[in-house]
Formats: structure tokens, sequence, C-alpha cells
């Protein structure tokens, strides 16, 4: 194998094969990139073995096809330092030789053979999704997956297919649930339900912006594959049973009110400044026309901050965690959500325009209680 590159590409390349390569696996195999120099395209491809990903590089012309297995940690600081625009790669006896005008490095690799290729994308079945639409959708769930050990279902985001062009998706963690809906180009008419596991959804909508094409993917034999023009990406789906979201949505509440986002963002950021790991708590208060938000520590001191809100209701209040406010507050794009509850032990759902689905549950404070 030998390649003329971009140098600017190739470590791109293998910049965004960083968060796939399996830095602490057991296997030395695992921890390389497969460099593949076909007649007339370069692929780099990574995988820990759950989650598989299979780049190619623009700007690089093929003088002898071939392969080789290259560690990542040695090749990527290496093309990050090295100044020079173009740089020649030749596989020599298991080592690549990188050479540039006035260097030359033989960095060692493994056995191409006994690397795991990635699968094909499967010729039914398959569902287009718009990259825009992808990362709309992934930033709205994917901070709700749990991290905890012991709900491992809980670990990814349920994606469901439908008949009518639809993709649902759906994260949670035990103490809140983000949920959004969108439509997609299903002309097979595939009913699917599946979760994917959190790196690789994340993945995926990466793969969406590396290219210029729709992500095209495909649900088989326990995993899924998403492809477009810059590469294909292939992930284990997760195993278990993930939980009814639909009972967990409350569809009415006695409290309903709109709020100004960045408003209330700004609010529940700064009133959080006086809770500690301990009391990790902000106090929603209404009363008519006003919203009240406090916050408490003993050590620290404490906050109170008021809002204009269209409420004519009766005084009520509840609790939340402000970190949890905080991440979906975050990515919300519209200038307001709806805010919806019953009272201070019921979860509360915000709704960011038609599509996107926040629940959270309520940190109960017995003292609040009359």
């Amino acid at each position: 194998m030998k390649i003329v590159a971009s140098r600017e590409a190739l470590h791109r390349g293998f910049q965004r094969l960083g968060g796939v390569v399996a830095a602490g696996a057991q296997q030395p195999l695992y921890r390389h990139v497969k460099v593949e120099a076909t007649a007339d395209a370069l692929h780099l491809s990574a995988t820990d073995l759950e989650v598989g990903l299979r780049l190619q590089v623009p700007e690089v012309t093929v003088e002898e096809p071939g392969v080789a297995l290259v560690p990542h940690a040695r090749i990527a600081p290496l093309l990050g330092v090295t100044p020079d625009e173009q740089i020649t790669l030749t596989e020599d006896d298991g080592a690549v030789v990188i050479e540039t005008e006035r260097s030359r490095f033989r960095v060692l690799g493994e056995d191409p053979a006994d690397f795991a290729s990635l699968p094909e994308l499967p010729a039914e079945g398959v569902v287009e999704i718009d990259p825009e639409v992808l990362r709309y959708m992934v930033r709205r769930t994917i901070f709700a997956t749990a991290d905890e050990k012991g709900r491992y279902a809980l670990h990814g985001v349920l994606c469901i297919i439908g008949k009518e062009d639809t993709i649902e998706m759906v994260a949670a963690d035990g103490a809140r649930l983000a949920h959004v809906r969108k439509k997609v180009s299903n002309p097979e008419d595939v009913e699917e339900e599946f979760i994917v596991m959190r790196a690789g959804l994340e993945q995926m909508a990466r793969l969406g912006d590396y290219g210029k094409e729709p992500v095209h993917f495909a649900v088989e034999e326990g995993r899924m594959v998403a492809q477009n023009d810059a590469g294909r990406l292939a992930c284990q789906l997760v195993e278990g049973q993930f939980p009814n979201f639909r009972e967990v949505i409350p569809r009415e509440g006695k409290v309903t009110v709109q709020l100004p986002t960045h408003e209330l963002h700004n609010a529940v950021r700064r009133a959080s400044l006086m809770t500690t790991e301990e009391t990790r708590v902000v106090e929603f208060a209404f009363s008519p026309s006003t919203l009240t938000i406090t916050a408490e520590a003993p050590d620290v001191g404490r906050a109170e901050l008021q809002m204009d809100v269209d409420y004519d209701g009766e005084e009520t209040g509840i609790a939340f965690n402000p970190e949890f406010l905080d991440d979906f507050l975050s990515i919300v794009e519209r200038e307001a959500v709806k805010m919806r509850f019953t009272d201070r032990r019921s979860p509360c759902v915000f709704k960011s325009g038609l599509d996107c689905t926040y629940v959270v549950s309520p940190v109960i404070r017995e003292e609040a209680e009359v």
C-alpha cells in the first residue's frame, strides 16, 4: 500500500475515530485503526466491538492499494504535529512508513487480517433521515439516558419507527424522560422498536455531520447499521425492556403556564449557585402573575428571583433538581416552553413545540407540605 494524502484530511479522519477506538481495550488490536486503500479511495475503520465506524478520507491519491492496521495513539498525534501539507504513507512488512519532505517515521502495527470487518447496510428495511433532523432528535434525548449500573435498558435511547413516516426517540433515567417525534423517509413501511446505546447514537449523529447526504439506516441481527457518503456505522443494540414511556407522560395538569425560555433558564442557573450537593433543589412558587424561584443552603446562602408570568390560578409550588432543568433548557431553541403539573408530588411536563416533550420528577420536600 502506498498513498499520498492531505495531512489535514488524514488527521481529521483519525480524530473522528478517536471516539470509537477502544483506548483501554485488553486486546491491542482494538486500539488500532484499519487503513484500507482501494484503487480510488481510502477508508479508515475502528471498533470497540460495540460500535464500529468506517470513514472515507478525501484528498487522497492511491498509488498502490493495500491495507494496514496502525496504532491510533501514535499516528493521530503524529499527524497533528506534522507541519507539512502532504504526507506519503506506505505499508512496510507489518508497519507503516510516514514520510514528508524532511522526515520519516516507521510505526509498527498489527495484522489487519484479525480486525473485525463492519457489516454492510442491509438491502431491505432501510429508513432515511435528514442529518439535521437526526442531530435535533439526538440532542434532545441523549442527555436523559441513565448512567448508573443495573438499568441497562435505560443506558440507551429507544427508537420507534412507524408506518406513517415517523420516528420517535425516547430516553429516561428513572427521574426524567425526554421524547421527540419527527418525520423520516420510510418507503418500505418499516415498523421497528429498538434501543441504541448512547455511544452508537452519538456517532450516528456525527456521521450525519461528516457527510452531505441523508443517513440511511436499518436494524438487523441485533445491531443497527447506518451509512451516508461520509462512511458507515455499525452499533450493537441494547438488550432489555424499555419502560412503557407513554404511561409516564401525564396527559393533563391542574397548572399550565407558558414561560420564556431564556429568562427561566437564566433564573434557574443563578438560583442553583446557592445550592450544594446536599441541597440540590430549586423551588418554584406560583402566585397570580408571578413565578418566584428560590434556593437555599445553610452554609451558602439564599437566592430569590421573580418572573412575570401569565398565571391567574391559586398559589402553588413545585421543586426540582436544577441540573435536570438546565439540561433541558440549554437545548431548547424556542422562545417559550409550556410547563404543566398537578401538584408538588406529581411529574411535571415541559413542552417545546409540538414534537419535544420532557418529563421530570419533582423533589419532594416534606417541610414544604402544609
